[in-house]
């Protein structure tokens, strides 16, 4: 019994352990709910600090958590009711691949876009972002 107690101390003490990382589907499926609650920070702290990311409708590669800010705020703007709608996941070892379309119900301006999205997630964050879809021919944002 003084073992127990000893080690319940010695564990308060030492405060809580550090969680493993999340599972690279985890994440990207955390991100995903991130994106429906339209929770631009937190969808930002999925990302590492230089994360990576590509989408056809940028002129270069974004890199970082200020640039996913940036892209989420402007869709938002852009799209006030997106919804990002997941149909199937593909996963092998830190990579994640989405299919999933992008919806809205705006009288006048519903649609259905369908996404593909390939991640990289390393230590619990994205480092890769790089989004697939038709762009319809509009001119890339820098």
């Amino acid at each position: 019994m003084k073992s127990l107690c000893l080690a319940a101390a010695i564990t308060a003490l030492a405060g809580p352990t550090l969680a493993a990382p999340a599972s690279p589907r985890a994440v990207v499926e955390a991100k995903f709910a991130a994106v429906n609650r339209h929770a631009v920070a937190d969808i930002a702290a999925f990302y590492a600090p230089d994360a990576s990311i590509t989408a056809s409708d940028f002129c270069k590669p974004r890199q970082g958590r200020a640039e996913v800010e940036r892209i989420y705020k402007g869709i938002f703007a852009a799209v006030p009711d997106a919804q990002a709608d997941v149909v199937e996941y593909v996963v092998d070892g830190d990579r994640v691949a989405v299919k999933f379309f992008v919806r809205s119900r705006l009288p006048g301006r519903a649609f259905d876009l369908p996404i593909m999205d390939f991640f990289t997630v390393r230590d619990g964050l994205i480092v890769r972002d790089d989004g697939i879809f038709d762009n319809a021919g509009r001119p890339c944002t820098p």
